[in-house]
């Protein structure tokens, strides 16, 4: 449930509840006698407050803004009601998540935050280049894919599962559609897509997944053999 403080809305805590995401309203600049606000979504340290940093800045999808200058979050329809263009997935530690952002009419973006850095990034592209790449190749007409976050497959690898509605031809009226998936395997510490498989069940990627994971592991130092000694 959000939480009203001002002109500011939290929007999530973290698993361990030391950090929290809000949104503000922020005079941007003024022209004669109109006014116009940014409104960021920002990253709090709950013990203190004074450590925050700004992620991204939230549009009209998200804030509708009133005829009293404040502002009120958009929720959907659902039971319970849910935000309706912003979602977070956050890691078992509390350190990092994603943010899935609705930054204009139906176009999302996806940011990883890290925690420690103080550093958001947009990797909406890195996540889609494969499937992108595909739908390319095969001249599909598409629409921008959904994002689903399966598992954090280990503390810092996370699956990510894209979904898109497509037709096999981009010049004409397409009356028969289909799906077309991605499973892309995102690296935190690197920042970017370290894996993905085309069409494949979830249990298949994740095989493929734990591949790359042991490939990557760092090759144990053999030791010394003793050397025998006579008595």
């Amino acid at each position: 449930m959000i939480l009203q403080a001002g002109q500011q809305a939290y929007l999530s805590e973290s698993p361990n509840g030391r950090y929290r995401i809000l949104i503000e309203q922020v005079l941007d600049r003024r022209v004669d006698d109109n006014i116009f606000f940014r409104y960021p979504v920002i990253l709090e340290n709950v013990e203190n407050p004074d450590r925050r940093f700004e992620t991204a800045d939230a549009g009209p999808v998200l804030v509708h803004q009133t005829d009293k200058k404040t502002f009120e979050i958009e929720w959907d329809n659902g039971d319970p009601p849910r935000l309706k263009a912003v979602r977070f997935d956050w890691a078992p530690d509390s350190l990092k998540y994603f943010m899935h952002l609705e930054v204009l009419d139906g176009v999302w973006k996806t940011y990883f935050v890290d925690i420690n850095k103080g550093t958001t990034t947009d990797i909406t592209a890195d996540l889609e280049q494969a499937l992108s790449d595909r739908i390319d190749f095969h001249n599909w007409d598409c629409q921008q894919p959904q994002f689903e976050l399966v598992q954090w497959t280990q503390p810092y690898l996370a699956f990510f599962k894209l979904t898109s509605i497509c037709g096999k031809n981009k010049e004409k009226e397409n009356h028969d559609l289909f799906y077309a998936n991605d499973s892309v395997l995102f690296d935190t510490q690197q920042v970017k897509s370290v894996s993905h498989c085309s069409e494949c069940k979830d249990e298949s990627a994740l095989k493929k997944f734990d591949g790359y994971y042991n490939k990557s592991l760092p090759t144990p130092t053999p030791t010394a053999e003793e050397t025998p000694t006579s008595e």
